[in-house]
């Protein structure tokens, strides 16, 4: 098993894993119906989105048990892709 977890504790993992995603995801949708103006609302949004992101990449696709510096190649890109889609996301509503 993966860093020496039992059968059943790593069941207890994703279904953890699981329901963190379904409640975020249930937080989207409830996000969705308030008005927190158009850039909180974006912000909101993007960070619920990578939340659930690292929950995947870093369980499902077991980051997790890499070496530090690999994980750097995967949040750098990660963080710039996102800080460009953020600017032209702020900067089409102006």
């Amino acid at each position: 098993m993966a860093a020496g977890l039992t059968f059943e504790q790593l069941q207890k993992k994703y279904l953890g894993i699981f329901l963190a995603l379904l409640v975020l995801t249930a937080l989207t949708v409830g996000v969705s119906f308030f008005h927190f103006g158009d850039v909180g609302n974006i912000i909101i949004g993007i960070l619920i989105a990578v939340t659930k992101a690292a929950l995947v990449a870093m369980i499902f696709m077991h980051l997790q048990f890499d070496k530090a510096w690999l994980r750097y190649f995967v949040i750098v890109p990660v963080f710039f892709f996102l800080a460009i889609v953020f600017a032209l996301t702020v900067l089409e509503k102006f």
